[in-house]
């Protein structure tokens, strides 16, 4: 066996390289990991720098990483300034480092990926966290940092010697519900009401509402779901990592994987969601609107696609970052995973001191955030 480095997915056969991704996990695809790469996202002065890893059987690919050169913490949703403030303020760089997640994804997946059909996966796990701390030290990176990895991953790559992290985020389960009014029936009383009432004060806007998939979206749902990103980003004083050119790949190469939830007014887009689905899998990503309109972001952004997972069966709804507003439309906290890789031994140290620490405050975040949920007692118990 053999690993090797590249510096672009366009080294891989996209066949070989999604026969490694499972069924459940649109962002790590080759055609999203290598469109973020032709269309501007990531790559030169953008902070993410390719660098994936290959590990092969002869000519055969039998696992990867999508692994980068990061120069900044941007995109990434495991928060390390703190971190990288500790390191310049002992006169060290932070950067660059390693991260191994699809940019600007905040969405639980496989990290080291390997062909299903392999005997001893493990084994080829390890090799490829070997494979990382190989890279780590010829860049001369300080750390590396495997985001939103699997448990499985995560308590692997800790035996390896690892930091294993645990941060908190939501998502929603699908056990089958029939209908929507059967998943308000495990919901407070106070809930149902509030939700009943938020969807209906939509239904009173006269706004057409339609959820699509990317290839029944027209041009124009197209250019307004780059649009709507566009102006909720500028809205918050964000970064826009996605250019105009990945909205157009995203409609050429991925339309089968996209969810759009559109809302018209008098014949015109003002207000959708974008979402990716694969598998059983939904993971919305963004919002925005021109004009803002009561409680018509909860439809787009979750109730719509509740609705969806429902009537397709999908069984996982990841709504992405933040929390608070979620719990109270029927989310539950969950733990995300990740796992680093520290260099130096004396900042490795003050690093898994600070991680331990930190996991008692999230185990509290996640027991108050249970607290608050507006799932009933009982539910929570089944």
């Amino acid at each position: 066996m053999e690993l090797r480095i590249h510096d672009s997915l366009s080294a891989f056969v996209p066949a070989a390289w999604d026969a490694l991704v499972g069924a459940h996990w649109p962002f790590l695809e080759h055609a999203f990991l290598h469109g973020l790469e032709t269309t501007g996202c990531v790559g030169g002065q953008t902070g993410w720098q390719p660098l994936p890893l290959g590990l092969y059987d002869g000519d055969a690919l039998i696992a990867a990483v999508p692994l980068y050169v990061r120069t900044d913490s941007y995109g990434e949703f495991i928060f390390d300034w703190a971190w990288a403030d500790f390191y310049h303020r002992n006169g060290k760089p932070y950067y660059p480092k390693l991260t191994v997640a699809p940019p600007f994804t905040p969405a639980t997946g496989p990290r080291l990926l390997v062909h299903p059909g392999h005997a001893e996966p493990d084994r080829l796990r390890r090799m490829l966290a070997e494979g990382i701390v190989a890279v780590g030290q010829r860049v001369g990176a300080s750390s590396a940092h495997v985001l939103f990895c699997q448990t499985q991953e995560a308590e692997l790559l800790a035996g390896e010697g690892w930091i294993r992290r645990q941060t908190v985020q939501t998502a929603w389960e699908n056990p089958g519900w029939p209908d929507f009014a059967a998943f308000l029936e495990t919901l407070r009383a106070p809930a149902r009401k509030d939700i009943r009432k938020e969807r209906r004060k939509v239904a009173e806007l006269g706004l057409e509402l339609a959820t699509l998939r990317g290839d029944q979206l027209d041009d124009d749902g197209w250019r307004a779901l780059r649009r709507f990103y566009e102006a909720n980003v500028a809205r918050h004083g964000a970064e826009a990592y996605l250019t105009p050119a990945f909205f157009a790949h995203l409609q050429r190469h991925l339309p089968h994987r996209v969810v759009a939830c559109m809302a018209k007014e008098s014949g015109n887009y003002v207000a959708g969601t974008l979402s990716l689905q694969k598998g059983q899998h939904l993971y919305g990503r963004y919002w925005g609107c021109d004009v803002e309109k009561p409680f018509l972001h909860f439809e787009l952004a979750f109730y719509r696609l509740m609705d969806a997972c429902i009537a397709h069966g999908w069984t996982h709804f990841e709504p992405g970052a933040g929390g608070g507003h979620k719990i109270n439309r029927g989310m539950l906290p969950v733990f995300v995973e990740s796992a680093h890789w520290v260099e130096q031994a004396a900042f490795r140290r003050v690093i898994a001191d600070h991680v331990a620490n930190e996991r008692v405050a999230m185990a509290e975040h996640a027991d108050a955030m249970t607290l608050q949920a507006t799932i009933k007692r009982d539910a929570l118990q089944t």
